[in-house]
């Protein structure tokens, strides 16, 4: 098939046809979309035009390119980003190869590169989480949604488009199911849901989501107070930064965030780890085996039994309570030696604390 007098973005159009044709999603059109505009910036720089004088040099100065040019918030593009658009471009070549359009693939010897193995920064602790669950006002509508999406979202570590466009049909409170539709890949899943995660949803489907809807009618779960409609793109993020606000908290708390939070938490309390992949919807296990080096409480105890500078502490700390202790009982005059040998408690060490600690909500 030739691709004479086809210009780059007619070649493009119909690559995205192809990738709708195989059922992706529209958000995964977008996103190619978006990349394709990268490579048609460089185009215009080096004035290119034919797709058939694109060489594998073309494409390695146009990697270089992407790696100083700036994000479109003036900040220096991360390895994955430039990844992305970089597989973006290969998958599109790879089309045009395939198709006949080209001769042969330039994009072939394409190499991505190495990527940081970095662990999600910045978790928040179960105490943190309860904190911000706990922060809005339920005695306001809008205070009793976002409290009801807050558990909603730290019961189910939902990514935020699913948490979008969960259905009231998707909850099954009886079972204390989640249905999730359309999920990252197209799959869907079905996760459990916490029991005070229901007990919210349950009034707030019956009492609350009503008076937001005003009779306007939309299958969304969670709707904004202005149209009834679902909430916005960036609606989640903007509920989550305003109690993160309220509270004062030093951390950037994204839904991501929040997600990443439920995973470690689920791992630390010694969920199995195949069940945290099923709930969180990862299509390869070693996606969440990274949450399992932030559960690190079994490593931590083995330090401290092994590593000598431990074992000194220990033995110093035992050197010192043995100085703490009460005379022997032999220096005492002999008319005290008698009766039992246990020590009260006010003359050895002092009594412990009976207050108890208030458990966590």
């Amino acid at each position: 098939m030739s691709s004479e007098a086809l210009s780059f973005d007619v070649l493009f159009h119909r690559y995205l046809q192809h990738l709708e044709m195989l059922n992706y999603s529209p958000q995964t059109l977008a996103v190619n979309e978006f990349y394709f505009n990268r490579f048609s910036e460089f185009l215009v720089e080096v004035k290119l035009a034919d797709v058939q004088a694109v060489t594998p040099s073309t494409l390695s100065d146009f990697q270089r390119w992407i790696f100083y040019q700036p994000t479109q918030r003036g900040t220096a593009r991360s390895v994955g980003g430039q990844n992305h658009i970089i597989v973006a471009v290969k998958n599109f070549f790879t089309f045009l190869a395939q198709e006949g359009y080209i001769a042969g693939n330039p994009a072939k010897g394409l190499r991505l590169a190495r990527e940081p193995d970095v662990l999600p920064k910045n978790i928040l602790t179960p105490e943190e989480a309860r904190r911000i669950i706990e922060a809005p006002d339920t005695q306001t509508l809008i205070g009793y949604r976002d409290r009801t999406l807050l558990e909603v979202l730290y019961a189910t570590g939902l990514r935020k488009e699913e948490l979008r466009h969960i259905n009231v049909a998707d909850v099954n409170l009886d079972e204390e199911l989640l249905r999730v539709n359309h999920g990252k890949g197209g799959k869907d899943r079905v996760v459990p849901l916490s029991r005070i995660a229901c007990q919210y949803l349950e009034n707030y489907i019956k009492a609350v989501r009503p008076e937001l809807a005003k009779g306007r009618p939309s299958e969304k779960l969670f709707i904004s107070i202005r149209d009834g409609q679902p909430i916005g793109r960036h609606g989640i993020e903007r509920l989550l930064a305003k109690y993160v606000r309220k509270l004062r908290l030093k951390k950037h708390v994204t839904c991501h965030l929040w997600r990443h939070s439920c995973a470690t938490h689920l791992l630390k309390n010694n969920a199995n780890l195949r069940h945290v992949q099923q709930i969180l919807g990862h299509a390869s296990l070693a996606t969440t085996e990274r949450y399992l080096r932030l559960t690190i409480t079994d490593l931590k105890e083995a330090h401290r039994k092994f590593h000598p500078r431990e074992q000194q502490q220990r033995r110093k700390e035992a050197h010192l309570n043995a100085l703490a202790l009460p005379p022997k009982k032999a220096t005492l005059p002999p008319c005290e030696t008698q009766g039992t040998t246990d020590l009260p408690a006010s003359a050895g060490h002092p009594k412990p604390a009976t207050g108890k600690s208030s458990a966590m909500a």
